[in-house]
């Protein structure tokens, strides 16, 4: 080899070292391929709410460090320079969250954005009865309560005519066919939410209609706003007044209520009584008859008012226990 070939060479190895050195020593641009982020609420109840600050968290910072983060936020704004970022939407809709880093498009995520009214976090409140509809005799079924600040549960199964059980989650087996009423009692509710169970024997096909039991045919809507008032305040002193066996009673006055004010849509009507608790409509209903109407009270439907004549989602009710 001549000397000016060894020359080349040495200096064909020193900048081959020079780089890897400079390699070493500068961070990686390639990008972390699972790199993804997560979104978290201030009130962790899982619902992404208006005015609500929120947060967007990276899941590994260290695989963004001295790289150029950019979140894209769907609304038009964009965030630069931090992993893990603080924002606030003022308007409900959809959104299309974007992450780039050193711009390439790592990780997109759609959004909802909500926006919540009194009477949405009402309904949310409400607990609810999580359980089968169907069963057989004899088999065990689970029945649990769902909602939030619930410190007692007291349930009825409808077969022994008393209180059966007061932990939020039971199991319960039937010893008799038929159509029974679940009804869960909370601290947090007024009146009983129920839900209706069927019991089938063991020999019995299912049903082909598992539906609820008829409502009373619908009349013509009365047009002006307190003669609507009016009419369910008195439909709904006839339930409280109806005798503990009369359920024709009470089907065919909520039937009515249902049918020509609430547009079919009574469980998702709120009830608030006396400007304190809610219920919603049909577990309102069935608290009136079974709870109120005894032997030695009943209850005086003193006033009623709806939120929205053509589109009713609450009922207020002002009422009080007077002797018989």
């Amino acid at each position: 080899m001549t000397e000016r070939q060894k020359i080349i060479l040495a200096i064909v190895s020193g900048l081959a070292i020079v780089g890897l050195v400079i390699a070493l020593l500068l961070p990686s641009r390639t990008v972390d391929k699972n790199l993804d982020f997560y979104i978290q609420d201030q009130n962790v109840n899982n619902q992404l709410e208006v005015n609500e600050p929120l947060k967007f968290i990276v899941n590994d910072s260290s695989a963004v460090v001295d790289k150029r983060v950019l979140w894209k936020m769907g609304n038009g704004d964009s965030i630069v320079g931090n992993p893990n970022i603080s924002y606030t939407y003022h308007q409900a809709g959809r959104y299309l969250i974007t992450l780039q880093v050193d711009g390439k498009v790592v990780k997109e995520k759609t959004i909802d954005v909500v926006k919540l009214t009194k009477d949405t976090v009402a309904v949310d409140s409400v607990p609810k009865i999580v359980g089968p509809k169907q069963g057989f005799v004899g088999e065990s079924l689970v029945f649990s309560a769902d909602g939030d600040g619930m410190t007692s549960w007291l349930w009825e199964f409808g077969e022994s005519g008393t209180i059966d059980a007061f932990e939020r989650q039971v199991v319960y087996k039937y010893d008799k066919p038929g159509k029974y009423l679940v009804k869960l009692k909370t601290n947090t509710t007024l009146y009983p939410v129920s839900q209706v169970v069927t019991i089938l024997d063991k020999v019995d096909a299912v049903p082909a209609d598992m539906g609820e039991e008829e409502q009373a045919e619908p009349q013509e809507p009365i047009d002006t706003l307190a003669l609507v008032q009016n009419d369910i305040k008195r439909r709904l002193q006839a339930i409280a007044n109806a005798g503990a066996r009369d359920q024709e009673a009470v089907r065919s006055n909520m039937g009515y209520i249902n049918d020509t004010y609430l547009r079919g849509n009574g469980g998702r009507v709120i009830v608030q009584v006396n400007g304190e608790r809610y219920n919603l409509f049909p577990d309102y209903c069935q608290g009136l008859h079974y709870l109120e109407s005894n032997r030695y009270s009943r209850v005086s439907i003193d006033d009623v008012k709806v939120d929205d004549f053509h589109r009713i989602t609450k009922i207020e009710v002002t009422q009080r226990n007077i002797g018989k």
